[in-house]
């Protein structure tokens, strides 16, 4: 056994790995910028809310404040961090597409990382393999490459789940130390996104209950408490002292806009968030994932650390199906979970596997299903994610960035836009935006739904233009068949324009009040009528 053991270290080390798993992390990042850029001829976004992030990380960097809208502060942006982290970019004229891609690219190798070290007792072949998996997973390059935050907050949480094994509250340490480096742990979690509260919150219960000196356990509550407080107190005030609630804009508006998904039965949508967690190879790693969990529970004592993690993941599915229990964008809320399945389910994967079996068998049977994982991953990642990447990028610039620069382009600077996405136009427009999804207009919230009152909203702004998708909901449908919202152009009318959704094109709508179109549709006449002359002479 030590023999074999000193060969495996002979072959393979520390830094052998690590490199390893970052040239993997680099091969699939830039596999999707590729397929992408020599297939649809853009480096981008898949996302309009990455636009968003965009906007923010600009404001802050040129003015210092926290707003989409320059002058009018809001809390449209979920993470606190990514804007941060963004805005260099802009302070350093550096370019902020390749500056937000790099942002990306780290998060997904220190993710791959973190999973290797995850549990440092092992071989390290078995970390290599767990870290390539993570590393080749295509949910996870996709939201690498997506400029927003998920894999920041895939990153962080899986390196807290490495530290908070390290430093187990419940056997190991529960000093003033470490239960401070708790609470800083999860208010950065929080700060990356909000929902990052419920790992510190776990953790923290953990600790708090398991069998010890009851003062040096108070102790220790107090202490990460007060740490989680520092940060929280902080970001609960911002969010306050700009929008008068406790969270950002988008904590409400999102689950406003999809309260008719709440109609399912609720363990349909709890069933939902778990099940786009595993679309891709992991779906071969249920085997392995249920007996690596078996082993931690039948091990004397139990390492309840180990095990903690799957609290957070169910508790996180939960909420997700009780207030936003939506999965669209590859179910890009649920992505954070995908690392758990992934780490835990190859570990038993290898723990199961008897490749060098003397039964035929068993010796085929275990050689199939591990060559067959280890192939998928790339294969889902080629054919699968990178094609979904570029489609949904491209989907982005065609409807998104193209209406962004028409309005750039052919309205006055200081028109007002009504529109439901706003990223792109508040990147590349900057105009003044009413955003009827609430992310930077927060008192559409309360009627964003209700159809009149939208119509009624959208005149009273003083919006000269609307901007939307006519089909992305009934709500949108009669918006958009009111007579004073005259088309007068949309995404359709791009050379080469390629319809990726059912949604309808994005489309233009000059706002006229009076008699609506009717007036404008004679004034055109009228003029055409008196150009006529003078076309002929």
């Amino acid at each position: 056994m030590a023999s074999s053991t000193a060969r495996q270290h002979a072959v393979l080390t520390l830094p052998a790995r690590d490199v390893l798993l970052i040239v993997a992390c680099v091969a699939a990042h830039v596999l999707y910028l590729l397929v992408t850029y020599f297939r649809y001829g853009y480096f981008s976004f898949p996302l309009d809310d990455a636009w968003i992030y965009q906007v923010y990380a600009r404001n802050l960097a040129q003015s210092g404040q926290w707003a989409f809208v320059p002058g009018v502060p809001s809390t449209g942006s979920t993470s606190i961090v990514w804007p941060l982290l963004m805005a260099p970019a802009y302070l350093l004229h550096i370019d902020a597409l390749v500056w937000t891609h790099l942002l990306g690219l780290v998060s997904l190798i220190a993710a791959s990382l973190g999973a290797a070290r995850w549990f440092e007792e092992e071989s390290l072949l078995k970390s290599l393999a767990v870290g390539l998996a993570i590393a080749l997973e295509w949910h996870l390059v996709w939201a690498a490459a997506s400029g927003m935050e998920t894999g920041l907050f895939t990153a962080l949480l899986i390196w807290f789940w490495v530290w908070l094994r390290r430093h187990d509250p419940g056997c190991l340490d529960q000093g003033v130390q470490t239960g401070l480096v708790l609470g800083l742990w999860g208010g950065v979690l929080m700060l990356a996104r909000p929902e990052g509260a419920l790992a510190f919150g776990i953790a923290w219960l953990y600790g708090l209950s398991c069998p010890g000196n009851l003062r040096s356990r108070l102790r220790w509550a107090i202490v990460s408490g007060l740490g989680f407080t520092l940060l929280l107190i902080p970001f609960l005030l911002l969010n306050h002292s700009i929008s008068g609630t406790i969270w950002p804009n988008t904590f409400y508006a999102k689950q406003t806009e999809y309260t008719s998904l709440w109609t399912q039965p609720y363990l349909l949508r709890f069933i939902d968030q778990g099940r786009v967690c595993f679309v891709g190879a992991q779906i071969l790693l249920i085997p392995g994932l249920l007996a690596w969990l078996w082993f931690w529970v039948k091990k004397r004592p139990i390492e309840w650390v180990a095990i903690l993690p799957w609290g957070w993941a169910l508790l996180h599915w939960a909420l997700y199906a009780a207030r936003l229990p939506v999965t669209y964008q590859h179910g890009r809320y649920a992505i954070p979970v995908i690392p758990l399945i992934v780490t835990y389910g190859m570990r038993g994967l290898i723990t199961l596997a008897r490749p060098r079996a003397r039964r035929p068998l068993i010796r085929l049977s275990s050689l199939a299903w591990m060559l067959t994982v280890g192939t998928l991953f790339p294969l889902f990642l080629g054919l699968q994610g990178a094609p979904a990447y570029g489609r949904d990028v491209s989907f982005i610039e065609v409807e998104m960035v193209s209406t962004a620069k028409w309005i750039a382009e052919n309205t006055a600077s200081d028109d007002i836009i009504a529109a439901h996405d706003i990223g792109a136009l508040g990147y590349f427009s900057s105009r003044h935006l009413v955003d009827l999804a609430g992310l930077a207009s927060p008192d559409v919230i309360v009627f964003m739904n209700d159809n009149e009152q939208l119509v009624e909203y959208v005149i009273e702004s003083g919006a000269s233009y609307l901007v939307v998708f006519p089909e992305w909901s009934p709500t949108y449908t009669h918006l958009t068949s009111d007579a004073r919202f005259c088309p007068v152009w949309s995404a359709a009318e791009e050379e080469g324009y390629i319809s990726y959704s059912n949604v309808g094109s994005m489309t233009v709508y000059e706002v006229q009040t009076g008699d609506g179109c009717l007036t404008k549709v004679l004034e055109d006449t009228v003029l055409h009528v008196f150009a006529l002359p003078i076309w002929l002479w």
